[in-house]
């Protein structure tokens, strides 16, 4: 446990990417040698880790020469970003329930598209490139935090889960409908859930606690997100009879009205958030009432 009286900053974060980039290190070689169906998934979340923390770490560390570490880092996580999501969209279309000989064979040439996206990340590994961002990385946590930057760590790492709970909270009425704006509230809860976990330890029991529920709700988030990559997708489909597109749109749009029903539902059920210090005590309000879950197909990036 990190002492909470006069504990820095700096210090702090800087353990805190040692410790990331010693859990990123063992899933190189795992990613090179196809080991297991999980590599990928694993390098992704280490470095998402990564990326979090040195986004928090701005301050201290500069903006620029923290962003520099974070740039390397993130031309890996975009290439890992496109297989993961190849893969995630034939997950979720091999779970839709359309018996049609077109459609199996649209989605048998879409792996393809995954084979050549594997290659790609592998060919960014042999070539050095997440080495060169461990590299740089290795060069910003030996370097020493300019005093007038250091920051006590427990009034830090306070702010940091405040600020990424008021993210959380300007877009928590965002409607069912909106593609574009629940992809926006999961990277919030993406950003709440890894921020709390990684300042855990300098947290006051409340504010560390807001984690789990960033986790789960992000995780729904994401299970709506995937429906609606795969409705983009089949949007966008070539080779598909206009009957065969419709019932598997028709399909998802199933599928996307019960996982948004169910987000809606422990969304309603989750803790509130803590106030802030200082705030002025606010009377009980309402429960916050949430649309129905509606279809919508529409763009919507994955990241």
């Amino acid at each position: 446990m990190i002492p909470q009286t006069h504990a820095r900053a700096g210090a702090f974060l800087a353990a805190k990417l040692r410790d990331v980039d010693a859990e990123l290190a063992p899933t190189i070689p795992r990613v090179l040698a196809s080991a297991d169906d999980e590599a990928i998934h694993d390098m992704r979340v280490a470095i998402r880790r990564m990326r979090t923390v040195l986004k928090i770490a701005r301050p201290l560390f500069t903006r620029f020469h923290s962003d520099v570490v974070r740039a390397g880092f993130t031309v890996v996580h975009r290439a890992t970003g496109a297989l993961r999501d190849e893969e995630v969209l034939e997950e979720t279309l091999a779970a839709v329930d359309v018996a049609d000989a077109a459609f199996f064979e649209w989605r048998q040439r879409r792996r393809a598209r995954e084979r050549a996206l594997r290659r790609a990340v592998l060919v960014r590994l042999r070539s050095g490139e997440l080495d060169r961002a461990r590299e740089l990385l290795g060069a910003l946590v030996v370097l020493p935090v300019k005093p007038s930057r250091e920051k006590d760590l427990a009034k830090y790492a306070r702010r940091c889960v405040e600020d990424a709970r008021r993210d959380v909270e300007r877009l928590r009425d965002v409607p069912p409908t909106d593609v574009i704006g629940l992809h926006a509230l999961r990277i919030a809860y993406k950003h709440l859930r890894y921020t709390a976990e990684v300042l855990g330890e300098a947290l006051p029991i409340d504010l560390a606690a807001m984690a789990k529920p960033a986790a789960q709700l992000q995780k729904r988030l994401g299970d709506v997100h995937d429906v609606d990559v795969a409705i983009v997708s089949l949007g966008r489909a070539r080779g598909l009879r206009p009957v065969v597109r419709g019932r598997v749109l028709a399909a998802l749009g199933h599928v996307r009205t019960k996982k948004v029903t169910k987000y809606v539902d422990e969304m309603r059920g989750a803790p509130a958030p803590p106030k802030e210090p200082d705030a002025p005590e606010a009377p009980p309000s309402k429960e916050r009432a949430t649309p129905p879950a509606a279809r919508r197909s529409g763009k919507s990036p994955r990241s």
